[in-house]
């Protein structure tokens, strides 16, 4: 007898030996229900072919299992998401930027992942990344990718004028000098475009010179604005960007710096690696004539220690599907789709050893800089500080516009301060312990 006609045999004697009743039962018993993991990602973090290809190993690795993921805009992201991981209906799996994960994590909104450090090799994360998910001792966002601001320049107009890249930055103010002199008779001619409220930039400045945004003392923050080192900083961004016809009282999106890059008579431009592509797309005559190279530190043997920014996985607190989140998370942010995530989207993984097998420039130029990178004060009030009047942004005009360093300091600190200080909207939330610069 062929083995199929011997199972169903063998499974009709079974069935003949049951009651009427139990026979029903064994036959109207249904399989596992199918579960269904509701992931939010960010449009241009997971492009769609790795995407697909992703989704399609972890439903073979879990049978039964639909992973239906949602993409979302950055516009108004923090309050869609804060109602989303409130209710009922919460997806599994969220997306946060790296400086808004302890707000969700204080609220209460998300998983506490430490007993996952191992599985995710969190020990391998680059360390400002690690540090911007981490709250209170505790883990809670997986670093998904990182990005370091870089220096796009025309490699064109360096050459016509005998110029390398600068390696520390009293170069870079005489290489920028000598593009303005070389190009001095044509009108509109930026030998760098650097807008006046490009507060990424200042912090990178600020970190070199061993300051900080604002440091915890065990009491409370204080602001490093009016410090030495952030004079000193002030006075170099007054610097270089005195070559720069930006406005004063604009950031980088006012207008997309990559729009004026575009143009052509921009020699230089602090940015991130894809406002390359960006400018090439609007451009085309610009595709081989741009490069890029690490923004110098205060001395040549260490590129400048740039923010580092980027995003984070976490499991939502209400999850209904916690085990398989946290398989979705240790998927993405592990070294296979680490390294395909880099290498589609030209963004550093969060490990940065595996930065070195990835064959692309704007990958290497930002590792350079990436294991001396910063973020921004780790605390969940730290959303309140970027609102608007952001108290960085005003702080870089009134020096551009003739302040004294100190004084907008000291105006930028006090609200700083008071922002950072403010009762918390999670009021059981302990303070941070120790400094998170």
């Amino acid at each position: 007898m062929p083995r199929r006609l011997r199972h169903a045999a063998a499974l009709l004697a079974c069935l003949l030996l049951l009651s009427p009743a139990a026979a029903a039962n064994a036959a109207a018993t249904p399989a596992e229900p199918a579960r269904e993991l509701t992931v939010w990602l960010m449009w241009g973090s997971v492009p769609q072919p790795e995407l697909e290809r992703l989704t399609g190993e972890f439903e073979q690795a879990h049978p039964g299992v639909t992973v239906n993921v949602r993409m979302q805009g950055w516009p108004g992201i923090d309050e869609r998401l804060e109602a989303a991981l409130n209710s009922d209906e919460a997806p599994d799996v969220v997306e946060t930027g790296t400086t808004t994960t302890p707000y969700f994590a204080a609220k209460g909104l998300l998983e506490d992942l430490s007993d996952q450090a191992g599985r995710l090799g969190a020990a391998e994360w680059i360390p400002s990344l690690r540090e911007s998910g981490n709250w209170q001792g505790r883990q809670y966002g997986a670093p998904l990718y990182a990005a370091s601001r870089v220096v796009i320049y025309r490699k064109d107009l360096f050459a016509d004028a005998g110029l390398t890249p600068p390696r520390d930055q009293r170069e870079w103010l005489r290489t920028t000098r000598a593009l303005a002199r070389a190009h001095r008779t044509e009108p509109g001619f930026q030998p760098v475009y650097l807008p006046g409220q490009n507060w990424y930039v200042l912090s990178g400045f600020l970190h070199d010179r061993g300051g900080s945004i604002a440091r915890y003392d065990g009491t409370r923050w204080r602001g490093g604005l009016s410090t030495r080192p952030a004079a000193d900083a002030l006075e170099y961004y007054r610097a270089l960007q005195s070559f720069s016809q930006a406005p004063k009282d604009q950031d980088e999106a006012h207008p997309f710096q990559y729009e004026v890059l575009a143009k052509g008579q921009v020699a230089q431009m602090v940015g991130l690696p894809w406002e390359l592509a960006d400018a090439e797309r609007i451009n085309p005559e610009l595709r081989g004539k741009l490069g890029m190279f690490p923004v110098p530190g205060t001395s040549a043997d260490r590129p400048g220690g740039v923010f580092l920014g980027g995003s984070h996985l976490a499991v939502a607190g209400r999850a209904r599907q916690p085990g398989l989140a946290a398989d979705w998370v240790a998927l993405l942010t592990g070294p296979a789709a680490q390294q395909r995530l880099a290498t589609a989207n030209g963004v550093l993984p969060n490990r940065l050893a595996l930065a070195q097998a990835i064959d692309d420039p704007g990958v290497q130029v930002q590792a350079r800089a990436a294991a001396s990178g910063h973020t921004t004060p780790v605390d969940p009030r730290w959303p309140t500080v970027e609102a608007a009047p952001n108290p960085l942004k005003t702080l870089l005009t009134d020096v551009l516009t003739g302040g004294s360093p100190r004084a907008a300091g000291r105006r930028a600190d006090t609200v700083l301060e008071e922002r950072l200080n403010a009762a918390r909207a999670p009021s059981a939330t302990p303070a941070p312990q120790g400094a998170r610069p």
